[in-house]
């Protein structure tokens, strides 16, 4: 869940909707400066029981510790600290007290992983890591969402009064879920469109791959991943396939009047949040809310709220993965940058692509939250096709100018040359066997 900053004034006239289009058409970027980025969510779990660690036990003052140890510039709400800053980079704190890396821009894995393995050295530099370990799960494992509290952000609280109004498992995706997402450049408005057209119409192929949540509460949920399940119960009006926008070619017009018509989910009106008042962004900019009406930066902030399984944005979100340790965690940007960035395999990836209708993924989706790579697809196991859809990746990653990257897809291979998930790989047993099964090495 991203984090917004307000930035200068200067974003401060109110916009149009050929502002709006125009904002994502600044995004494009000739290949030489393409860049990844990724975000790295994980859970704070205590090590005698598996409980999740919240913002008040013990989360604010580790980043207290990281801004006073490490260089981290320290930014609150409310004179609470809950983002850290540091050159490209920023740690932020989700809604149940996770933990996300949002990693500067790279040109190479290689550059992430340097990036998240410094990340895991500084927390477990500021926590006693025989009462705490970092896990990546796609859930927690052990604790309620009852029993989970929301850290005091005023966002947050506002969303999470709005969700459960409109969903079954609003606050489950808030405070106990958690995700390996990946950004992505485009050169242009047509490149924009197919690459968001791929990474929509293959996510439940990949992301079967990373299913990694069978547990939560302390009981077998009966999914592979219990996040993918949670996500197909999430508010409809901003989440989902878009299978009506993949019905045509995806351009920054038709993806502006999408998200143009999503409700709003709070407003922050001179620097004070509030409550949404039943209305679309559209009706914001025609009508106006308190006699504000909304700037760029409200806009990149409503962007925030609509939680497809990809998004633009000024880039490319892909947002799907459940959360892994490392080294399976590398192996995200890896597969999406192999499909992605050369034109090879994008166009091979294109053709892949078409062999999953848009009507047909919500179905599909739900499968491989279930079953992970044993669901099938056209009568063929989800492995079968993620095997494909590595097969492209690497001979794109070897393409490229950096050909080492397609060893950070070594792990994903060894996955789905099992068949197997990696949730359903997970131990029967006690805490110290789970988190075994979900702490970074």
């Amino acid at each position: 869940m991203s984090t917004h900053l307000r930035r200068a004034a200067a974003d401060e006239s109110p916009v149009s909707e050929a502002d709006l289009v125009a904002y994502f058409a600044a995004g494009c970027k000739p290949p030489e400066r393409w860049r990844v980025g990724a975000e790295f969510e994980k859970f704070a779990l205590a090590r005698g029981t598996g409980r999740q660690l919240g913002f008040d036990d013990g989360i604010e003052s580790r980043l207290c510790h990281l801004a006073e140890r490490f260089d981290w510039e320290p930014h609150g709400e409310g004179g609470r600290v809950t983002t850290l800053t540091r050159g490209g980079s920023t740690i932020s704190i989700e809604p149940g007290g996770q933990v996300e890396l949002s990693t500067a821009p790279a040109t190479d894995v290689s550059e992430l992983k340097a990036e998240l393995d410094l990340h895991l050295a500084e927390l477990r530099a500021v926590c006693d890591p025989a009462a705490v370990a970092w896990c990546a799960a796609g859930v927690t494992p052990f604790s309620r969402v009852d029993e989970i509290p929301l850290n005091p952000r005023p966002r947050h609280r506002l969303m999470a009064e709005y969700l459960p109004t409109r969903c079954e498992y609003g606050l489950h995706m808030m405070k106990a879920t958690a995700s390996t997402q990946v950004t992505f450049d485009y050169a242009d408005e047509a490149d924009a469109g197919r690459k968001f057209a791929v990474a929509l119409c293959l996510s439940p192929v990949v992301n079967a791959a990373f299913a990694n949540a069978p547990l939560h509460a302390g009981r077998a949920t009966g999914f592979t991943s219990f996040r993918g399940r949670v996500w197909q119960g999430m508010d409809p009006d901003r989440s989902g396939f878009l299978a009506e926008l993949l019905a045509g070619d995806v351009t920054f017009d038709r993806w502006a009047g999408f998200v143009l018509d999503v409700p709003l989910l709070f407003t922050e009106i001179g620097g004070t949040f509030r409550p949404a008042p039943g209305v679309t962004f559209r009706e914001w900019m025609a009508r106006g809310l308190h006699g504000h009406y909304p700037t760029l930066h409200e806009w990149d902030v409503h962007i925030s709220t609509v939680f497809t399984e990809a998004r633009m944005k000024r880039f490319i979100e892909v947002r799907g993965a459940d959360a892994n340790p490392t080294p399976l965690a590398l192996a995200v940007p890896a597969v999406w940058k192999g499909l992605l960035y050369d034109s090879d395999a994008l166009h091979a990836a294109v053709d892949l692509a078409a062999e999953f209708p848009p009507a047909e993924l919500v179905a599909l989706s739900g499968a491989a939250a279930r079953d992970g790579l044993r669901a099938a697809h056209r009568g063929k196991p989800l492995a079968d096709w993620c095997r494909e859809v590595v097969a492209i990746a690497d001979a794109g990653l070897r393409r490229g100018d950096r050909p080492a990257e397609a060893a950070f897809l070594d792990p994903l291979r060894e996955v789905v040359a099992t068949g197997r998930s990696p949730g359903d790989r997970w131990p029967v047993g006690g805490v110290a066997a789970v988190l075994a099964a979900c702490e970074y090495p």
